[in-house]
């Protein structure tokens, strides 16, 4: 499995939140609705030079927000689907903003095909044969230039 570690500054997300379960997996919810009322919020977004937007976020933390990994073995947890935007920015109503912290990630391409069989190759063998540890939530991203999707586990 190809991966790269890299150091990441804090990261804030403009989004829709939702708790999920494992009876209620609310993910394709909140990406519809983030995805519905985008307009609102599209001139916010963190652009690239080439005028494409840096990100989207499937921005992952336990319920108490310190961005720790999700608890019921990794099914239950906030969810925020959005687009990365500056620090400053103020979240419009019905939106909601999260600022990630700066952490060391641990990040691998994935598809829809491949999601589970990655994240738990991830977490039960990759990481612990790096002699590392999981630090926090795993997020995933979408780089609308490459159309490149990934995941982003935080490490120590």
């Amino acid at each position: 499995m190809k991966y790269e570690i890299i150091d990441l500054p804090g990261i804030a997300i403009l989004g829709k939140e939702g708790l999920c379960t494992k009876e209620k997996n609310v993910v394709q919810d909140l990406w519809q609705k983030a995805n519905a009322d985008f307009g609102e919020v599209a001139n916010l977004g963190k652009k690239n030079a080439d005028g494409s937007f840096a990100g989207f976020w499937g921005a992952m933390s336990d319920e108490a927000m310190t961005f720790m990994p999700w608890t019921d073995d990794f099914s239950r947890g906030l969810y925020l689907a959005g687009v990365e935007v500056s620090e400053d920015t103020l979240a419009p109503d019905g939106w909601v903003k999260w600022v990630m912290p700066a952490r060391k990630y641990l990040v691998t391409e994935v598809s829809p095909d491949t999601y589970g069989e990655t994240f738990r190759n991830v977490i039960n063998h990759l990481i612990p044969d790096l002699g590392l540890k999981l630090a926090g939530a795993v997020c995933d991203f979408s780089e609308p230039a490459s159309g490149k999707n990934k995941l982003y586990f935080p490490i120590e």
